[in-house]
């Protein structure tokens, strides 16, 4: 039989993969299979299928605005790559404060004494109660039995907490947990942190009862300990832009500002969810706590890189700057379902293609307010065959993703900026 060399199987595709992945690839293959047509075809397909991976810009037309596998909140990167005074002082000409500028506007945007800075808000939960341990005789933490959270990842919080190595008290039950519960806690286990943790990705509705930041704080301040709120989801926006916005299902959302205001001494929050920036974790509170986080030292393992602080100032400079409807998120947020409507009457203009446009629903996304929708118009394609259609669209050259709806695949400008119908449009005139 005919062997096939290596170089000639790595040049059997056009490929856009750099040469040396392609032999590699394709020794590989010759490793494990002799016939030249098995492993050509073979090997073409391993070459599509991981060019595919390359992480690109996809185009979201999903309708879920904080799409986790598509990098939830989107953002505008505004950062050079260049040199930065990440930790330089210009007014000195000396090594200065790490994101002192950053800091020092969040603290004032949130009216709090202090912030830090994380890679992710699973890392400001477990320096919070790292650093808490270390500087203090803590030895539990005390945890309603209806926030014991699980979040995608496979992260569930009483493995987070163990690795603390504090011991987690639960009190209350699923559905019901009262003020007394966390007094009783507090009396059996002296040494304990107080800790909520808000439900952002699942809810518990009927026959319950929580108990509230502000009753909280008024026990903490009894039994001199602290308490902590894992928020999550970091809604910090003003709202009175949500009421000239006419965007109502923020409502019953606590914010970080709210939770400061009530009383937690620190509060935990995501900056790629309502924030509407970068992934990282966002802790903000009590100064002397804060700087305890700072000076420990596994902090800094999980600090942000310059490129993710330069975007954090400015997502907060939009906000401290009245100019909320620039950051990408809340730009998504503020479409109205007639403009939308508008958008996709343009897309089917002219248009060779068999669709229905109806009312559907899109979702926030991202863990956050998973009971809210958002009434939205969407393309239904009357395609058959649907897998082609399907991979048409995710194989155009800024991949298009949609999702089902009523069995068919659909297209919701929700989470679709502006510029970027122009493309749907092309691409779906050439199914």
């Amino acid at each position: 039989m005919e062997n096939i060399s290596v170089n000639n199987l790595t040049d059997s595709t056009n490929s856009s993969l750099p040469r040396d992945i392609k032999v590699l690839l394709a020794r590989k293959v010759l490793a494990e299979e002799k016939n030249i047509q098995i492993a050509t075809e073979k090997f073409s397909e391993i070459v599509k299928n991981l060019e595919q991976k390359k992480q690109r810009e996809v185009i979201n037309a999903t309708g879920t605005v904080l799409h986790t596998n598509l990098g939830r909140s989107p953002n505008n990167t505004n950062f050079s790559g260049r040199y930065s005074n990440i930790e330089y002082d210009l007014n000195d000409f000396k090594r200065g404060t790490r994101n002192e500028y950053l800091t020092s506007s969040l603290s004032s945007f949130l009216k709090c004494e202090d912030v830090a800075f994380v890679n992710n808000n699973a890392s400001s939960l477990y320096l919070s109660l790292r650093a808490l341990v270390k500087n203090n005789e803590y030895e539990n933490v005390i945890i309603s039995r209806g926030e014991i959270i699980e979040i995608g990842g496979s992260y569930r919080l009483p493995e987070i907490i163990n690795e603390t190595g504090l011991k987690m008290i639960e009190v209350g039950t699923t559905n019901k947990t009262k003020l007394n519960d966390y007094t009783k806690a507090l009396k059996n286990f002296p040494n304990s942190i107080i800790l909520k943790v808000h439900r952002s990705n699942y809810s518990i509705s009927g026959f319950t009862e929580e108990v509230s930041i502000k009753e909280l704080a008024e026990i903490r301040d009894n039994y001199e300990t602290v308490l902590l709120h894992d928020l999550g989801s970091g809604l910090v926006i003003d709202r009175k832009f949500l009421e000239i916005n006419n965007i109502n299902i923020f409502n019953n959302e606590t914010s970080v500002q709210n939770s400061l205001d009530d009383g937690s001494d620190l509060v935990m929050f995501s900056g790629d969810k309502l924030f509407g920036s970068v992934q990282s974790g966002i802790i903000a509170g009590k100064s002397n706590l804060i700087e305890d986080i700072k000076k420990y030292s596994l902090f800094r393992t999980y600090r942000c890189s310059p490129s993710i602080l330069f975007e954090l100032q400015e997502t907060v400079s939009r906000y401290l700057n009245k100019n909320e409807s620039s950051i990408p998120f809340w730009h998504l947020m503020t479409q109205s379902y007639k403009s939308l409507e508008i958008r996709l009457n343009n897309i089917v203009t002219d248009s060779n293609f068999k669709f229905d446009i109806e009312e559907g629903t899109s979702l926030i996304g991202g863990g956050t307010l998973p009971e809210v929708t958002m009434k939205s118009p969407v393309l239904l394609l009357k395609e058959e065959g649907k897998s082609s259609t399907l991979e048409k669209l995710l194989q155009n050259e800024i991949p298009i993703i949609p999702h089902f709806y009523k069995n068919r695949i659909c297209i919701d400008l929700r989470s679709v900026f502006e510029d970027q119908d122009k493309i749907i449009k092309s691409c779906l005139n050439k199914l």
